[in-house]
């Protein structure tokens, strides 16, 4: 049909647009429990693996949430501020930037036993299914742990000690609402583990190859994410000559190769002198053969080098070839090959293409 063919295409382009990832580390999503995903989407190491469809349901989300806040002022019956005096959501961040996020806002004359008393205001969405769930236990904290360390980053940042936890079913607008007290030990717990996955040079252990979560990604996600090949992404995040400042403000991240800070923009699209953090290449780092501009590995009997690329020879590779080459587990006769290309052609080998396991018919 004419018009599915046109909202595929609506799709691809919104699933596009989105693949980006963000500049910091998100209060929404620390309490997730693995930390090998927080680390590598924090190191750009991860595509998105929501398509359109999935990202315009998001959108749905943000937008009824926006609207019961919407209701909230038009009507009156409690006070609420959702930005702050410059009109822009209200942002909270810590260690020097890098660990940040926006809360809907803030409301009073909610308690009646002190009616002006400044709480914060949180609004989610949830399918019917997740809704009853919510209802039934009567606890948004046990409801979602997730939720529950956002809530308490905003409120260890702004000093407030309450929160109106607002959820709507998606399916029939029905509201869930409930007032959660601050726990510090919370926020003390969220803060020590931002500051270990953000100092860290390699990500955690994570969930196994069989983790039903995995099975719903793409086989190049799960590759990356389990360590198999590396990231499609080449990038200042996840070159070994870069880190993260938490004593600056600004989400500061300086390259120590070049002796400077760099911009998003320059992040994004690293540089020629690009060398993979070495917990990310799936192959035995072998320190002792290594120099700053040449980093040793092993995988089976074949040894071979992540290179800058003005030291490019025999046996060595820039980081864009070695991702190539990483997709068929570094075989020696390919690397053979690929010196093959540089030294006949005075080319550089680009691309190794290997079928999707999603896409064969058997």
């Amino acid at each position: 049909m004419l018009s599915a063919s046109i909202f595929n295409r609506i799709d691809d382009v919104i699933s596009e647009q989105n693949d980006r990832n963000r500049g910091h580390m998100g209060f929404s999503g620390i309490g997730d429990d693995d930390e090998r995903k927080i680390w590598l989407n924090f190191h750009w190491c991860l595509s998105s693996s929501f398509d359109g469809r999935m990202l315009r349901l998001f959108d749905l989300g943000n937008r009824i949430e926006d609207q019961v806040v919407d209701y909230m002022k038009s009507t009156n019956v409690i006070g609420v501020s959702p930005v702050d005096k410059d009109g822009k959501q209200y942002r909270a961040s810590a260690l020097g930037g890098h660990f940040s996020g926006s809360c809907d806002g803030f409301v009073r004359k909610v308690l009646p036993e002190a009616p002006e008393e400044v709480l914060l205001l949180e609004v989610k969405s949830a399918n019917d299914k997740r809704f009853k769930e919510l209802c039934k236990l009567a606890d948004y904290q046990g409801w979602s742990k997730t939720y529950q360390w956002q809530i308490h980053a905003y409120m260890g940042i702004f000093g407030v000690t309450k929160t109106l936890a607002v959820v709507v079913n998606k399916n029939n607008s029905e509201i869930y609402s409930e007032i959660i007290d601050y726990n510090p030990e919370i926020w003390d717990q969220a803060q020590e583990k931002a500051k270990r996955i953000i100092a860290s040079d390699a990500p955690g252990e994570g969930m196994s190859e069989k983790d039903w979560r995995l099975k719903n990604e793409s086989s190049v996600y799960r590759d990356v994410y389990l360590g198999k090949r590396l990231p499609a992404s080449v990038n200042c995040r996840n070159c070994k000559s870069s880190k993260a400042i938490t004593e600056s403000n600004g989400a500061v991240w300086r390259c120590f190769r070049f002796s400077k800070n760099l911009t998003l923009d320059e992040q994004r699209n690293g540089c020629k002198d690009h060398l993979w953090m070495p917990a990310l290449v799936p192959a035995d780092h072998m320190p002792e053969k290594s120099t700053e501009d040449k980093i040793a590995y092993q995988s089976g009997i074949v040894v071979f080098f992540n290179t800058v690329s003005k030291r490019l020879d025999k046996q060595s590779f820039s980081s864009p070839e070695l991702r190539e080459l990483s997709k068929a587990n570094f075989d020696a006769d390919l690397m053979i090959g690929a010196n093959h290309i540089r030294e006949n052609f005075d080319a550089e080998f680009v691309a190794v293409h290997v079928m999707d396991e999603d896409q064969i018919p058997f």
